[in-house]
């Protein structure tokens, strides 16, 4: 993949993959109402990155908004 990504090895690429990844870009702020969805058995995303993405966003946040996560 890291002819299709870069090699996060290299500064300039891991900045590019880091400005796009949504774990990364959580910051205190409000949100809008938030579902998030994960599969148990997707193989390309394990379903704990969801949930740990849910996690510090609704550590985060700083409104009241709905944020759920919804894993089948």
């Amino acid at each position: 993949e890291w002819d299709e990504w870069g090699n996060p090895n290299d500064k300039v690429y891991y900045d590019y993959i880091k400005s796009y990844s949504p774990y990364d870009n959580v910051e205190a702020k409000d949100y809008p109402d938030i579902l998030i969805t994960a599969g148990l058995n997707d193989p390309r995303v394990k379903y704990w990155e969801p949930a740990k993405w849910t996690a510090l966003l609704r550590e985060l946040k700083t409104d009241n908004n709905i944020l759920l996560l919804k894993t089948n």
